[in-house]
């Protein structure tokens, strides 16, 4: 059995319709589909939501080489706990091109809070922000590392699980 690929990312929102008119206007990301699950079929799910009583209403955003960002829209929410030191997912990251250009584009929009200046780590370059919604981003730009990861990524990693990290992939005993 194999992966293909990853396929998308889940973030909640406040409100679904500002948020894909705000994804569009900084992304150009389109909702492609849209729906809604009611609170009697949410109930069968009550261990994932942790919520009695609520209904969601959903949609998924195309990024660029298929990549989609799902957001859903509760009934009933709870106040945001995104931390970056808490474990579990703490945030998404977009390849973008010209990383001060995208910060000095956000910086100048008031639904926008970002969280560091572009820093530059490995030759790549990158910055936090969160959305409206309290959501993590991170925008990069992998510059050379583009071509490596998504051109030589598989040559790499199995150099990589036989060299260096070959630790990781033997068993202990």
């Amino acid at each position: 059995m194999k992966i293909k690929s990853l396929s998308h990312t889940g973030i909640t929102v406040r409100n679904f319709d500002r948020a894909v008119k705000w994804y569009w206007d900084v992304f150009r990301l389109p909702l492609v589909s849209e729906g809604q699950m009611s609170k009697q079929e949410l109930d069968v799910m009550r261990n994932l939501y942790k919520l009695d009583d609520c209904s969601v209403r959903f949609g998924f955003l195309l990024c660029p080489r298929g990549g989609v960002v799902e957001i859903f829209e509760f009934s009933r929410t709870e106040e945001p706990n995104h931390r970056w030191n808490s474990p579990g997912v703490t945030h998404f990251t977009m390849d973008v091109k010209n990383i001060r250009k995208w910060h000095d584009k956000l910086a100048g929009r008031k639904d926008v809070e970002i969280l560091c200046p572009p820093q530059n780590t490995d030759g790549n370059e990158w910055f936090f922000f969160r959305d409206p919604d309290g959501n993590l981003i991170e925008l990069i730009d992998l510059k050379f590392n583009y071509f490596v990861l998504r051109v030589l990524g598989k040559i790499a990693g199995f150099f990589m699980r036989k060299g260096p990290y070959k630790s990781y992939y033997t068993a202990e005993a």
